[in-house]
C-alpha cells in the first residue's frame, strides 16, 4: 500500500476518534517516508507521550519550518514540559529513553531542504502557481499540509485528489509541458484550420486570387485563437494583469469574456467562408462573389 493510501486510511481513522489506530498507520507512513510533513503533523497531536509530540513538531519543523502553526504549538508542548519536569529540553532530550518517533528521525535524517514559500499568499493558490511552474514537489509539500489541516472531508476529498493526481505525474515521469508552450500549441490550431480552408476556397493559388476579405480576417482568427488558448490554460499570464486588473490566472468572469471574445474573432470568419462556399455552389467562380 503506497503511503498517500496509508495517508488518508490514517485521517479517516482520527476522523473516526480511533486514535491508537490512526497512530500506528501514521508511525507506518514516516518509517517508509520519514520527509512526510503530513504524517508527523498527525503523529505530533497523536501521541501519547509529550517528548514524542515534542519531537513530532519538530521533525515538521525540520521539514518546512514555515510552518506557524506547528511552531506555536511546539512552544506550548515545551512550557508544558517544562512545568512537568522542571528541566530544560535539552537535558531531557539527553537522559530519556528514545521512543519509536525519535528512532525514525535518527535512522532515516530528515534534512532541511524544503523550498521557501510565500507567507502572504493562500497556500492552496501558492500549490497551484507552484504546479503550473512545473515544481510538483514543492506543491505537494503544500498539499500534504493543507490536507493534514483540512476539518472538512470534502475539502480534504479535493485536496486528496490534487495530492494523488501530482504522485502519479511523478511516478509515471510525466513530461512537464509549460504553460506558454500550451497556449501557443492551441493557438494554432484554429489559425491551421481556416488558412488551409482559404486556400481551398481561392483553388489553391492565393497569389492569382487575392481576395482581400478572406485574408484580412487571417489575423482576427490568430488573435481569436490566442484568446481562447489563454481561456483554457490556467497560467498567470499579462491579460489578467493588464486588462483585468487582476492578480493570479485569471477569474471565472474574466475567463468566460475572453473566451467569448475569442470563439467570436474564430466563428465569424469561418461563418463567411461558409457563405462563400454556399454561394459558389450556386455561382461557380474563382475566386467567389460574397454576396
Amino acid at each position: 500500500m503506497s503511503s498517500a493510501d496509508l495517508l488518508r486510511r490514517g485521517i479517516e481513522a482520527a476522523h473516526a476518534d480511533r486514535k491508537a489506530e490512526a497512530r500506528e498507520i501514521f508511525i507506518q507512513v514516516v518509517e517508509v517516508d520519514p520527509r512526510n510533513e503530513l504524517a508527523w503533523m498527525w503523529l505530533s497531536g497523536l501521541m501519547d507521550d509529550l517528548e514524542d509530540q515534542i519531537i513530532a513538531c519538530e521533525n515538521v519543523l525540520t521539514i518546512n519550518p514555515e510552518n506557524q502553526k506547528v511552531r506555536l504549538f511546539l512552544d506550548s508542548l515545551k512550557r508544558k514540559q517544562q512545568a512537568l519536569k522542571g528541566e530544560n529540553r535539552e537535558t531531557s532530550q539527553k537522559t530519556r529513553e528514545q521512543p519509536l518517533a525519535h528512532q525514525v528521525k535518527k535512522e532515516h535524517g530528515v534534512k532541511q531542504d524544503t523550498p521557501t514559500r510565500d507567507p502572504t499568499r493562500d497556500p492552496m493558490r501558492t500549490a497551484e502557481y507552484l504546479e503550473q511552474d512545473g515544481k510538483f514537489n514543492q506543491a505537494l509539500e503544500i498539499y500534504r499540509v493543507e490536507a493534514a489541516k483540512a476539518k472538512d472531508l470534502h475539502v480534504f476529498d479535493q485536496i486528496y485528489k490534487k495530492i494523488t493526481h501530482i504522485e502519479k505525474m511523478l511516478a509515471e515521469n510525466i513530461k512537464f509541458i509549460p504553460p506558454r508552450s500550451a497556449i501557443f500549441r492551441l493557438t494554432l490550431t484554429w489559425p491551421l484550420l481556416y488558412l488551409s480552408l482559404a486556400l481551398v476556397q481561392v483553388g489553391l493559388k492565393p497569389l492569382e486570387h487575392l481576395t482581400s476579405y478572406l485574408w484580412f480576417a487571417f489575423p482576427w482568427v490568430v488573435l481569436g485563437s490566442f484568446l481562447v488558448a489563454v481561456s483554457e490554460v490556467r497560467y498567470r499570464h499579462v491579460i489578467w494583469r493588464k486588462v483585468f486588473q487582476e492578480n493570479g490566472d485569471g477569474s471565472l468572469i474574466a475567463r468566460i469574456v475572453v473566451g467569448t471574445v475569442g470563439w467570436l474573432m474564430i466563428f465569424i470568419p469561418l461563418a463567411l467562408l461558409l457563405i462563400d462556399s454556399l454561394n459558389r455552389l450556386s455561382v461557380f467562380q474563382i475566386p467567389p462573389r460574397l454576396f
